[in-house]
């Protein structure tokens, strides 16, 4: 009996302790806006929607994983401190049946658990008291309750709501019964009701696209194949989550489609989902490039130059030939001249792919009306040529800045087409003053430069000297040649490089195994003029070849080999950046 009341004493010097703790903590949850409650399992039970339970007997349960409590959950607060003073008998009573020696001990408590966390059914005080003793287990007798949805010790009010209104979403939709093993989780509050609109929108347009009554359970499983599932791929190809680690798929599904909605609604041009997407994550600040690959078309800096080869050359012809087309989307950069008609008519005749477009761009001052009759005018124009040669499109009016224009808008598309009347001149000053090598310089996107002529493109000169993006240029050549079968002509400048044979090797191999026939020569001498030669020997009408080699800096101080080339050269040049 000593020993008991001398435990009680230094039990009730505990209660105060701990009390003193609550108060303190509390002080600085109010300054700080933080909750310190313990979990109501009541509350939380019927918001998952507690559906079944089932006895899991004796357990020994990490004390941290008890979160809430079945009845007391306003005498404790989430770290099980006593919140009332008028409980320190009861509690000092509890620590000395658990502690004195003479003591037979307490009973295991009994608790519920959701997912991984748990819930006090009976023993609050010795939890209380095992945590501020700092105990990692405690003996309970276990009931698991079964919920749409689970929970786990971490899970903040937050998330509490969050997951309240992902079973609410569950149980009016049964997605969970008619998708079974999918994840529609989203991590904003509200946004549920929207995700159910899209379902609805959906079973709305099968009903008409088919002229019957759709069943839900049918028009969830379109919606969820047709329309969630490709975004979703998107998602995945793109790597989007390994940026954005607290954020779900679901998430991006809406944040994406409702960026694609407000994109063609600004532009009047038809977004694709993986265009939008790259523009989305762009403007959210974590790429600075686009990983977007169509085809093999964009080859990230990433990808070693020989492996590039081995995959390209491991398609034969045919999957070439099926593959889906390179630039269905092509962006026309309209100047205000009459000769800048001049990349419409090339763009035209680049235009190949069903369903692409041809969207045109052209870019005002300040002081200028997007909206006078001459832009107006000049709408029509574009429109109107279109439509003789059967092609979809639209021309945009914009004000501002000429090359940041040009790029962002060039990132929605496949393609840039520019005409280029006077390529800048050999002199840093010009390099630094030109918008046109400010666009080469960023770009991102292939650029067709067209230069005192338009023409059919259907006599093929690549450049190649084994550059990541010359391996991009040989790519593209090997793509329209093959699909067209249009004569293809190489020329590779023999500069004296030890690795120079096995440049020629790959890009032979690669030709031969795809099955593409074409006249391959190796020179000595000046780039520009070896290649202004071969396109009058060969009688060719577009000349393919990597873009600027050096870093931005470098291709202002030192220059790049494309510029002299675009100065010699009257036909059209694929520059693949």
């Amino acid at each position: 009996m000593v020993d008991d009341k001398s435990t009680y004493i230094n039990a009730l010097e505990d209660f105060r302790r701990a009390r003193s703790k609550a108060a303190l903590q509390h002080f600085w949850a109010n300054i700080t806006g933080k909750s310190l409650d313990l979990l109501p399992f009541d509350e939380i039970s019927a918001k998952l929607h507690a559906t079944a339970k089932s006895e899991r007997g004796l357990q020994e349960i990490p004390v941290d994983a008890i979160v809430g409590s079945v009845g007391r959950y306003y005498d404790f607060d989430k770290n099980f401190l006593p919140l009332h003073d008028n409980d320190s008998d009861r509690w000092a009573r509890v620590k000395t049946a658990m502690t004195s020696p003479a003591s037979q001990g307490v009973p295991p408590i009994r608790v519920y658990k959701i997912g991984e966390a748990f819930f006090v059914l009976d023993g609050n005080h010795r939890v209380s008291i095992a945590k501020q003793m700092g105990f990692e287990f405690i003996e309970a007798y276990v009931t698991e309750i079964k919920t749409k949805v689970s929970i786990s010790p971490d899970t903040s009010p937050e998330e509490l709501i969050l997951k309240e209104e992902y079973v609410d979403f569950l149980e009016q939709t049964k997605t969970d019964y008619i998708l079974s093993g999918v994840d529609l989780t989203l991590t904003f509050p509200g946004q549920y009701e929207l995700l159910i609109e899209h379902i609805s929108v959906h079973q709305y347009y099968m009903g008409i696209d088919q002229d019957r009554e759709i069943p839900y359970e049918e028009a969830v499983k379109h919606w969820y194949e047709a329309i969630y599932l490709p975004v979703v791929n998107v998602i995945r190809e793109l790597g989007i989550l390994h940026e954005f680690p607290d954020k779900t798929e679901t998430d991006f599904y809406l944040w994406i489609l409702d960026h694609q909605s407000r994109l063609e609604d600004e532009l009047g041009w038809q977004i694709r989902t993986e265009a939008a997407a790259d523009d989305l994550i762009r403007k959210e600040g974590k790429r600075a490039q686009s990983p977007i690959r169509r085809g093999e078309q964009h080859i990230e800096e990433v990808l070693e130059p020989d492996l590039f080869l081995e995959l390209a050359a491991d398609s034969d012809t045919k999957k070439l030939l099926d593959m889906d087309c390179l630039f269905r989307d092509i962006l026309v950069a309209l100047n205000s001249l009459d000769s800048g008609w001049d990349a419409v008519e090339q763009a035209i005749r680049l235009s190949h792919c069903v369903g692409g477009e041809i969207r045109g761009l052209h870019v005002v001052g300040d002081d200028d009306d997007v909206d006078s009759e001459e832009m107006q005018n000049l709408q029509a124009r574009f429109a109107e040529r279109l439509h003789e040669v059967g092609k979809v499109g639209k021309l945009l009016i914009a004000e501002g800045d000429v090359s940041k224009l040009v790029l962002e808008h060039s990132l929605l598309n496949d393609l840039l087409v520019l005409k280029l009347s006077y390529p800048p001149a050999n002199s840093m000053i010009d390099r630094l003053s030109s918008g046109f090598s400010a666009i080469m310089r960023k770009s991102i996107r292939p650029i067709l430069v067209v230069r005192e002529r338009v023409t059919d493109m259907n006599n093929l000169l690549l450049a190649y000297d084994g550059s990541l993006k010359s391996k991009e240029a040989l790519f593209v050549s090997a793509y329209v040649a093959a699909r067209w079968h249009y004569p293809l002509t190489v020329i590779t400048i023999d500069d004296g490089s030890p690795g120079l044979e096995a440049v020629i090797s790959q890009a032979k191999s690669y030709f031969e195994r795809l099955s593409i026939p074409n006249t391959y020569i190796v020179e000595k001498g000046d780039v520009t003029k070896l290649v202004t030669t071969a396109v009058e020997r060969f009688n060719s009408d577009l000349l393919l070849i990597g873009g600027y080699g050096y870093s931005p800096l470098l291709e202002v101080v030192l220059g790049s080999a494309v510029d002299p080339i675009l100065r010699k050269i009257s036909i059209p040049v694929l520059i693949c950046q």
